[in-house]
């Protein structure tokens, strides 16, 4: 009221919401405009007054909030349940993760412990060729468990990390490494497929002489005109590789393509060897960072 009295005194318009109450004592509400009225010098001679019920809008209104609050209640709790839900896969994820991690390093020491027995050159020799893919399998492994983006990883990063371990493997001090590699996602469902690629690529690059005479390879991991690229590039002595090691990886390397939809092109220029693998961008996403 003392809003109103206010006005009134300083002869100003107002609207207030008063909330009343009937005879039988419930409660309703009233919109209360008050207006001077002024004759032809400015002077107030009297105030018009008029007001509406306006009870039902008013429990419109506390309806609508009551109405919102229940709705942004409902939304944090599904949000929580969600978060949870979230949570709870990803910690899942990561456990089917580590424990294929665990089985590939098994599987690796029972291999290990069988080319240690092994008296037979040529049997040893197959022993340690599968050992190698299956460590190529555990880096991939490796590299997917410590990542907090389980649905992707960086190829980019996956190679440095797995073609320099090839490279160190052999001892060789003579093969020099060179690496091109721009950030590059791509889904973690294409990791085993690729990781055998780029390991076997490796492998036959060894094969045909880098690890007889040493010499140069070059890799590169790019988004080029709408795809993904890996190339490898070597420059070395050419040996004859041994006939069932040859058809083994080109076996591993047409399935793993065709597993991913890509395209394997080899050339030579000299001594160099290039193989190009080429897949259609699709789903695969260029890192940002």
């Amino acid at each position: 009221m003392s809003k109103i009295h206010e006005s009134i005194e300083a002869g100003r318009d107002i609207a207030v919401d008063i909330l009343n109450y009937r005879k039988d004592g419930s409660p309703f509400w009233n919109a209360l405009f008050i207006s001077p009225v002024r004759d032809e010098a400015g002077k107030i001679v009297y105030f018009f007054a008029s007001q509406l019920d306006f009870t039902d809008v008013k429990n419109r209104e506390a309806d609508l909030a009551v109405a919102r609050r229940e709705a942004e209640a409902e939304v944090a709790k599904q949000t929580a349940n969600l978060r949870s839900a979230l949570h709870a896969r990803l910690l899942l994820v990561h456990e089917v993760d580590h424990r294929v991690k665990n089985n590939l390093l098994t599987m690796a020491s029972i291999v290990k412990m069988q080319a240690r027995v092994t008296k037979d050159d040529g049997r040893r020799e197959a022993l340690m060729s599968v050992l190698n893919r299956i460590e190529a399998l555990s880096t991939v492994q490796r590299k997917l468990y410590t990542l907090d983006h389980v649905s992707k990883f960086d190829m980019s990063e996956f190679t440095r990390e797995l073609v320099t371990d090839l490279v160190d493997a052999t001892g060789r001090k003579d093969i020099r490494l060179s690496l091109d590699l721009t950030p590059l996602l791509v889904p973690a469902v294409k990791a085993t497929p690729l990781s055998l690629i780029v390991n076997e690529l490796v492998g036959d690059a060894v094969r045909r002489g880098l690890n007889d005479g040493g010499g140069d390879i070059h890799v590169v991991v790019r988004r080029l005109n709408g795809h993904f690229l890996i190339r490898f590039e070597d420059t070395s002595e050419p040996v004859e590789p041994d006939s069932e090691s040859a058809e083994l990886g080109g076996m591993l390397l047409a399935a793993s393509a065709l597993q991913l939809g890509a395209e394997i092109k080899r050339t030579h220029e000299g001594k160099k060897t290039i193989v190009d693998v080429v897949l259609l961008v699709g789903d695969y996403q260029e890192s940002t960072h």
